[in-house]
């Protein structure tokens, strides 16, 4: 019987969160600390591309926070784009500074594949969005607006689905609320099935987590730092994030460890 080799492991999305600074201050959020936040340092950015170059990976996803306040956007945008010209490039934002600042937005239609723009009541950037769907479509760029049904009026659902058939955005609905919203607790049996997507969320301060809900710093698997970094990326894990327990997304893989060790015949 002949053995095969198992394909090599790729990274779906590489996520860097640059800054916890946001120019909204939503209840619900766990990842923004509003005008009080901080921005990464380019020098670590830098050090965080250098570390992905290592990887094989298909998508890098900026994010924070609200990425597009950080001081250096476009020049972290641009470096990105130069350094790792091959991955898709994937902004997650709230749009208000893109509709706002031309700099801002000039430095999105260089730099990013996809835009994924978060619009609810809380977020009130209705108007915002609507401002720069249309630009961004007629760009070429996949635009994904996503809003919380339990977080939007019913007259707002159909305005965004409306402006979204009209430019050829994608519009998708959920009801995740980010972490621990007064849910009961998960039973927690087998891994999350999201791990299995191999996910990888760089942390402000460079502590990674193979989960783009990750919130507890105790939690962090390990750091850019480290001289095994790529080797660590995929590793088998074998326990779950104490976030797990409050997660909406949270789904019972059934796997005790994950990855799955590949067959030995």
């Amino acid at each position: 019987m002949s053995v095969h080799a198992p394909p090599p492991r790729v990274l779906k999305t590489a996520k860097i969160k640059i800054t916890t600074k946001c120019n909204r201050s939503c209840d619900f959020c766990i990842f923004a600390d509003g005008a009080q936040g901080e921005n990464m340092s380019p020098e670590l950015f830098s050090t965080i591309l250098t570390r992905l170059e290592s990887l094989p990976f298909r998508q890098l996803h900026i994010n924070g926070g609200e990425p597009t306040v950080h001081r250096d956007f476009p020049a972290l945008s641009d470096t990105a784009r130069t350094r790792l010209p091959d991955k898709v490039m994937v902004l997650g934002t709230n749009a208000i500074t893109l509709a706002r600042n031309q700099r801002i937005m000039e430095a999105t239609l260089r730099s990013y594949d996809q835009i994924l723009i978060g619009c609810d009541d809380e977020h009130g950037n209705e108007d915002e969005v609507h401002t720069v769907v249309p630009r961004l479509c007629e760009a070429g760029k996949t635009v994904v607006v996503n809003s919380v049904l339990e977080g939007i009026s019913p007259t707002r659902l159909t305005r965004l689905t409306w402006l979204c058939d009209k430019y050829g955005a994608i519009h998708v609905t959920n009801h995740v609320h980010h972490i621990d919203v007064g849910q009961p607790a998960n039973e927690l049996r087998g891994l999350c099935d999201r791990y299995l997507d191999q996910h990888l969320m760089i942390e402000m301060d460079g502590s990674c987590y193979r989960c783009f809900n990750a919130m507890a710093k105790d939690d962090s698997e390990f750091t850019v730092w480290d001289a095994d970094f790529a080797a660590k990326v995929f590793a088998p894990r074998s326990h779950h994030y104490r976030f797990c327990l409050r997660c909406h997304e949270y789904s019972d893989s059934g796997a005790a460890r994950v990855p799955a060790l590949a067959p030995t015949v």
